[in-house]
């Protein structure tokens, strides 16, 4: 109660706090431009990057998802999906990257047993082992506050997208170097491909 106080301190006048709610309604509307701003960047490293590797991406403006594929299969991708960033149900996803399985597609412990055994020749340095809070994660790690330009308390979705208001760029291209790139090769995607046949 006393940071309601405080904050309502802020707004001294009936200006101050109509421009808060008129901010405030165009909320939903920054963030979307935000993640648009961002989902075209990356799609643009991806297009150039990811030629003769045997890898698609693919992106879900609406949730922010992004997601990397082995052209062989859509049942395991590098994933970052931000519709989970926020929920209180998944604090194991909180600015987090993982490796996605199409669990209903595809035994997802096989899946995990299997990459287990690959872990010398798959870049899953940091990754933790997520199975057993959730079968379509099974690998996942926090992505660092550096590449959104914040301080490591930062976990919203709203805040890491601060920088696409002012460098989208800067932001695509240090996600695409943190979250995608070290699996970006021919290699990997055929080992991703392989362990869910």
């Amino acid at each position: 109660m006393e940071n309601i106080k405080q904050i309502m301190n802020l707004f001294d006048s009936a200006e101050k706090w109509s421009a808060y709610i008129e901010l405030s309604n165009y909320r939903e509307d920054l963030v979307k431009y935000l993640k648009s701003s961002l989902c075209n960047e990356i799609q643009v490293l991806a297009n150039s990057k990811l030629q003769d590797t045997g890898w698609i991406f693919e992106y879900d403006r609406n949730k922010l998802s992004l997601n990397m594929y082995p052209n062989e299969s859509r049942l395991i991708a590098v994933s970052i999906e931000w519709e989970w960033w926020n929920r209180s149900d998944s604090p194991w996803h909180r600015r987090g990257v993982g490796i996605w399985v199409y669990a209903s597609e595809t035994d997802s412990r096989k899946v995990y047993e299997k990459m287990k055994e690959l872990s010398h020749t798959l870049p899953l340095n940091g990754y933790e082992d997520n199975l057993e809070n959730h079968t379509w994660y099974p690998f996942v790690r926090q992505i660092p506050a550096s590449v959104f330009g914040v301080t490591d308390n930062v976990v919203s979705v709203e805040e890491c997208l601060y920088m696409a208001s002012f460098n989208p760029k800067q932001l695509a291209l240090n996600i695409w170097h943190n979250v995608f790139e070290p699996f970006a090769t021919k290699e990997c995607s055929e080992l991703f491909a392989s362990v869910v046949k």
